[in-house]
């Protein structure tokens, strides 16, 4: 018998050996999870039937509560139980298709055993409760598996480090409890494994990667000593992968004092948080918290203001490229999330504890209550010896006292008897309780009529002035909006508090603006941080999110100094995870710099680890080296391709637009046609994308789906996505089909990392259209080429291009090579693929 055979018997037999443990652990569950249903469901039904109720006195009121109580806490229980019982079927018929994709064996220094160990996404342990079968790919032991070859290995533990040898490293591929492939290895992550899952076609959402976790990454998922954890990588590099992978591990490290409610992930946009919402899942943990950046703004200030998103600023800009208005704009946007304006806030607010914040009037109708000169002098002068933050607790005391004495003012006022005369039934019986309440009604009282019509008026002068009372509880006397708007109004104080006594460039503009759009309430993108930073100064932070453990932001490179600055002290007591990639910063206020040291400068360096990701992994060596001749050379120097071949991308010029509408629906349908699942047609900006939607679906009828993604989406359906460049961050397509990549849409050196992230967003297939002639940023990309005939690649078995089908340019161009899409035959079929290791990287 040959080696190889003998090695898939045995490790057949063992598979056998733990589907069997799983199957029965699986029949039970179900068993489990039906009765507790049952329970639940009769309990729900018969609740009240089984509550004894009587009201005849205290005692029996007491009774009947408890009897409700105890009825409840009974359906509390089954319930609880019920979602462990699921949780637990779920995570068992997951194992059961593929209960583990790797071995090692290890032989501990000084100890003679060697052990098999099998790392799956869960642990599976023998019906005798100690026997091991597979283990978690997050214990301690798993990371040999990750970080070493075989020879000399070692792995930590919370006891100290363990040293040995490691004597074996196998992989499989194992769909639906069949053992497809065993590979051994003396590499980190067998390259076979790599290949069948990056050959892998795309899903609408992200996968786990457990299987295919890289030594570098494995690092990062695992590192519990830095309070700052910054990840470069570029585009496809596993950034974000290997961060929910993390989020996984901490909550398997930590999971008797972390909860998911402790980590938040913050998102691009909300189209990425659909996208990835399968990952922790699948992984048998519960999802984190997750937001957008924009969510965050708009649950402080979203009431008060009109506020502008961050792409409907990327929208404004795009639309008023290469004029001074725009320029203007972009200057403005730039230095409004600069370190050097938060350092300038910081002075303000340190000089707003003398003087200078402002206040809004308590009126009523036309009366004024208290005057806003009257809280400048109770907060600056009753109260000027206090700390600010006590203050300004002390004042909202001081202006509902102020509340009261008004009520009891206006007690005989005409207003008052006509409002308590029309007091209907309800409330001159809830009168009527509460004077019974405080004694009133008794044998010798005399005055209740008029103890009830002194009641009714206080309660409705309280009820007219109900939105004060909110106003006052809800902080609304303040006014952050003025107080930070007089930053702009005087050119003194702003020099006063700028840490080198200069205006900004482009001083007179931002002042003019905040004068026009402030006074509508309405608010740019670039001073919704400033103005929340503020306005959370002012009121204490009192919504500081102090329970969050670990804070992730993802995509940090688009986060501006002041945005991150103001995460740091919005989460005081969090360990953050921040990624991101230079050569993807398309955004206005990204740091100038292109670097993190808006991240870097909140924790100390020693606190702080920074890692690089070089590899990409997401699209074929073709794909990712035209992407790379997009960047300046020393941008794209640290870059490398996995060894994944495919076709070249095309670029390719259209006369019109129709010829290129024409081209685009051709490529999508043939794309579709050979088995590619999810096509991304991604166009610069939004009203880009809502003609191409239109073009597009006239093209290809009811038969094929097509979705135009906008900033509300949150999921990306399968078919055809047309799609803003600034939302395919952070997702990818089997393939990008690039709507006009023109000198004129994307011509300028600013568009450069722009349209790198769009080519990025591709899988397998990389087709560039322009409309005239191509942005000269892709003249190194490989630029046109003579048209090739499309009869040639027919007879070489290859399918037309989309190119092929639709109604040529004279001067169109095709790819370097045959510009063939793959046949099908070149796209590895979903059964070959490990399950375990599904991952769109």
């Amino acid at each position: 018998m040959s080696k190889e055979r003998s090695i898939r018997e045995e490790e057949e037999k063992r598979l056998t050996e733990v589907l069997g443990i799983v199957e029965r652990r699986l029949l039970k569950e179900l068993s489990v999870l039906g009765e507790r249903r049952g329970d639940v469901v009769g309990i729900r039904q018969e609740f009240w039937d089984d509550v004894s109720f009587n009201f005849s006195d205290e005692t029996e009121l007491g009774e009947t509560w408890s009897s409700i109580v105890q009825q409840a806490e009974i359906l509390a229980e089954r319930e609880r139980s019920h979602k462990v019982a699921s949780t637990a079927a779920s995570r068992l018929a997951l194992q059961r298709d593929n209960p583990y994709f790797a071995r090692i064996n290890f032989k501990e220094a000084g100890d003679g055993f060697k052990e098999s160990i099998y790392i799956g996404r869960g642990t599976i342990v023998g019906d005798d409760g100690e026997t091991f079968y597979v283990y978690d790919w997050r214990a301690p032991v798993s990371s040999l598996f990750y970080d070493h070859e075989p020879g000399p290995a070692s792995y930590e533990t919370p006891s100290g480090t363990i040293e040995g040898e490691l004597t074996l490293k196998r992989q499989f591929v194992i769909r639906r409890g069949v053992l497809k492939h065993v590979f051994d290895t003396d590499e980190t992550i067998g390259d076979e494994i790599l290949q069948a899952v990056l050959s892998e076609r795309s899903d609408t959402s992200m996968k786990s990667i457990v299987a295919t976790i890289q030594k570098e990454q494995n690092r990062i998922i695992r590192d519990e000593k830095h309070k700052l954890l910054v990840v470069q990588g570029a585009a496809g590099s596993g950034k974000t992968s290997a961060a929910l992978q993390r989020i996984a591990y901490l909550l398997y490290r930590y999971r008797d004092t972390l909860t998911p409610d402790q980590i938040v992930l913050f998102s691009p946009n909300p189209v990425f948080k659909g996208y990835v919402s399968r990952v922790l899942p699948d992984l048998g943990e519960a999802n984190m918290r997750q937001m957008t950046f924009q969510e965050l703004i708009e649950s402080r200030l979203g009431r008060r203001y009109e506020v502008e998103d961050l792409f409907s600023q990327t929208e404004a800009l795009s639309a008023a490229e290469g004029t001074p208005e725009g320029d203007a704009r972009e200057t403005a946007a730039r230095y409004k999330g600069s370190k050097h304006f938060f350092e300038t806030v910081n002075r303000y607010l340190k000089r707003l504890e003398k003087e200078g914040v402002k206040f809004r009037l308590l009126r009523f109708r036309k009366d004024t209550i208290v005057s806003v000169e009257q809280m400048e002098e109770h907060f600056y002068g009753v109260l000027g010896h206090e700390h600010f933050g006590d203050r300004l607790a002390k004042l909202r005391r001081w202006l509902n006292v102020q509340l009261d004495q008004w009520v009891d003012s206006q007690l005989k006022e005409p207003w008052v008897q006509e409002a308590a005369e029309l007091t209907d039934d309800e409330e001159y019986q809830r009168a009527y309780v509460e004077l019974r309440r405080r004694g009133g009604y008794g044998e010798e009282t005399f005055d209740d009529e008029a103890q009830i019509s002194e009641l009714l008026m206080k309660r409705a002068a309280e009820n007219a002035i109900a939105p004060l009372r909110k106003a006052v509880k809800g902080f609304r006397f303040l006014d952050p909006l003025a107080t930070y708007r007089e930053l702009f109004r005087s050119r003194t104080l702003f020099t006063a508090c700028a840490p080198d006594g200069r205006l900004p460039a482009g001083y007179e503009w931002m002042a003019q603006r905040a004068e026009e759009t402030m006074d509508r309430k309405e608010l740019d993108h670039e001073d919704a941080t400033p103005l929340l930073y503020v306005l959370e100064a002012l009121e204490g932070f009192r919504k500081v999110d102090g329970e969050v453990r670990h804070l992730f932001v993802d995509e940090a490179q688009d986060y501006s100094p002041f945005q991150a600055a103001f995460l740091r002290r919005r989460f005081p007591r969090a360990r953050m995870t921040v990624l991101g990639d230079f050569n993807q910063a398309i955004y206005a206020q990204a740091e100038e710099s292109g670097g993190f040291g808006g991240w870097t400068r909140l924790v100390p360096a020693q606190e702080t680890e920074v890692w690089r990701l070089s590899t990409s992994y997401r699209s074929t060596e073709p794909i990712v080296n035209f992407s790379k001749r997009i960047l300046k050379p020393e941008d794209a120097e640290g870059i490398s391709p996995f060894h994944r071949q495919g076709e070249e991308p095309l670029l390719a010029s259209c006369a019109d637009g129709a010829e290129l509408a024409d081209r685009i629906a051709a490529d999508a349908k043939a794309l579709l046609e050979t088995g590619y699942a999810t096509i991304g047609v991604i166009a610069k900006t939004a009203r880009e994308c809502a003609n191409a939607s239109a073009l597009v679906k006239e093209r290809l009828g009811d038969d094929v789906p097509v979705t135009l993604v906008t900033g509300g989406s949150a999921n990306l359906p399968r078919g055809v996505s047309i799609l803003p460049s600034y939302l395919s961050k952070g997702i990818e397509f089997d393939a990008v089909l690039v709507w006009d990549a023109s000198d004129a849409r994307y011509g300028r050196e600013q568009d450069r990392k722009l349209l790198y992230t769009v080519c990025t967003r591709a899988l397998h297939v990389l087709h560039v259209y322009c409309l005239g002639a191509p942005s000269p940023l892709l003249a190194a990309s490989g630029g046109s080429v003579p048209a090739t005939d499309s009869s040639s690649a027919q007879a070489s078995n290859e399918a037309p291009t989309a190119a092929d089908a639709a109604p040529a340019a004279a001067d169109a161009a095709v790819p370097t090579n045959s510009g063939a899409l793959p046949r099908a035959a070149k796209v590895q079929s979903a059964t070959d693929v490990p399950s375990s290791a599904e991952v769109n990287r």
